[in-house]
């Protein structure tokens, strides 16, 4: 007896939990956060989706898709805070090159594990809040800061 083949058994795809969608971490996320997510995704699914924790984007792959460069790094400090992302920073560098980050989903299995390991479960609405907060405040600072140096 032969398998019924389905929509979902040639291709790699990621699930997302209903309790991820309803968490603050994922809900209150803003646009570029939310963009960097999409963007490691389609890495880990070019990758078959068995890459979590290797998956390597560079500034200029998030720039494009469509991320300033100037808030991927505040991004990816939300993301980790949020508990959405690690960032695995490089040590060696890679000849004159910076080396490039790993990056790592937290609500999906990391490489070798069956389960995810759902940091953003322990962020609470207030925590959320607040670390999206300081990250507008901090942007805000910086689009002044480089409106006085124009002036």
């Amino acid at each position: 007896m032969s398998r019924k083949s389905t929509w979902l058994t040639s291709r790699a795809w990621v699930a997302h939990r209903l309790e991820l969608y309803l968490s603050p971490s994922w809900r209150l996320a803003p646009v570029p956060l939310k963009r960097m997510l999409e963007r490691l995704e389609i890495e880990h699914l070019r990758h078959g989706g068995s890459n979590n924790g290797e998956l390597y984007v560079s500034f200029g792959q998030f720039e494009q898709h469509n991320i300033s460069r100037r808030k991927i790094a505040s991004a990816q400090a939300l993301g980790a805070a949020l508990g959405l992302m690690e960032t695995i920073r490089a040590i060696e560098p890679a000849g004159d090159l910076r080396a490039p980050n790993a990056y790592r989903l937290t609500y999906l299995p990391a490489k070798g594990c069956l389960a995810p390991t759902d940091e953003w479960k322990r962020t609470t609405e207030d925590q959320a809040r607040k670390l999206i907060d300081q990250y507008h405040n901090t942007e805000r600072a910086e689009v002044k800061s480089r409106e006085k140096r124009a002036a």
